[in-house]
């Protein structure tokens, strides 16, 4: 197939087998200008991996203007198989790679309080770091909501870093929201620590909350620095949700500040050992916005009360389409 051939297919997107949902969702937003390649996530007898890349992909993948390649590093589990595949794209003659990787999973271990405790964070970045470079130049990392923006250091030169938001995805479900119920006051609630987040919402209400520790216990009260949750739907914004003890925690408490509902956002949805169910049916929470940048949650969870998953399908195309208008 030439060259010409393949012109109204600029992308031709990869993906782990876990992130399959979001490729197709991606392709298509991009109407037409993506292809979607094959990846077989095999495994030998004794566990190793068995990857191979389709031979047409494989034979044509230099003539794409880009390669978007989706990992999923959700468990340590997954991890080694698809950086197999990401240093040999490269070799292969990928033109633009962009590795999107939504949820980076050692995040929230980036800085340690005790000697010979392991920043895996840092760890992590150093894998992505040494892919190596293809024929258009190094590669592109993109990756969303990061817990502390300090971690941008930890990649190494070549390899290239986009530090992204899923927020205008959660401005517009908040906006949708308003429309439906127009006699209904929204107002943000946020930790006054979460600077970035009271800046990405400064166009909202804001009820600003102090959390402070009880002495002697792992509980946690909720005090009213700024704003009133009074008769008000209460939106509790945070990048991450890992139990939602601290969640269910916040909304308790802003219910009996007279918050007439109260609804999370999270850009992740980790909820380690299935602890999403506690959300199921709950009647503090009025609805739970996640995106599907972790997919074995994403999976699980949508269409599930109060579960409401936005794709980032739709920021990734703008993505795209503005990398290739750049190349």
């Amino acid at each position: 197939m030439s060259h010409g051939a393949l012109r109204k297919h600029k992308w031709l997107i990869l993906h782990h087998e876990t992130m399959r949902s979001l490729a197709e969702k991606l392709q298509g937003e991009l109407h037409g200008k993506a292809e979607l390649g094959h990846v077989d996530w095999k495994h030998f007898d004794d566990g190793f991996p068995d990857v191979q890349l389709r031979k047409t992909d494989t034979e044509r993948i230099e003539k794409y203007d880009g390669v978007c390649l989706l990992l999923s590093l959700h468990s340590p589990e997954v991890i080694f198989e698809q950086l197999s595949l990401l240093y040999e794209l490269p070799s292969l003659r990928a033109r633009n790679l962009r590795i999107v990787i939504p949820w980076f999973s050692t995040a929230t271990m980036e800085r340690v309080d005790q000697f010979g405790r392991i920043a895996t964070a840092m760890s992590l970045a150093r894998m992505l770091s040494i892919c190596p470079c293809g024929p258009t130049g190094p590669a592109t990392v993109i990756t969303y909501d990061v817990h502390w923006l300090q971690e941008e250091f930890y990649f190494r030169d070549p390899l290239l870093v986009e530090f992204k938001t899923a927020t205008s995805l959660f401005k517009d479900a908040l906006r949708r929201e308003r429309e439906d119920n127009p006699d209904e006051e929204i107002v943000i609630a946020v930790d006054s620590a979460d600077k970035h987040i009271i800046d990405n919402y400064s166009d909202f209400d804001q009820v600003i909350c102090d959390t402070v520790r009880i002495p002697g216990t792992r509980d946690r009260v909720v005090k009213i620095k700024e704003g009133t949750p009074a008769r008000k739907h209460c939106v509790i914004i945070d990048e991450l949700v890992q139990s939602g003890s601290t969640l269910l925690g916040f909304a308790d408490q802003l219910k009996g500040h007279g918050a007439s509902k109260v609804s999370c956002v999270a850009t992740h949805a980790i909820f380690a050992r299935q602890s999403y169910k506690k959300f199921l049916s709950n009647s503090l929470i009025h609805k739970f916005w996640i995106t599907d940048s972790v997919p074995t949650t994403a999976q699980v969870v949508e269409g599930q009360t109060p579960f409401v998953v936005l794709s980032l399908a739709s920021l990734l195309s703008e993505y795209l389409a503005g990398s290739y208008r750049a190349c």
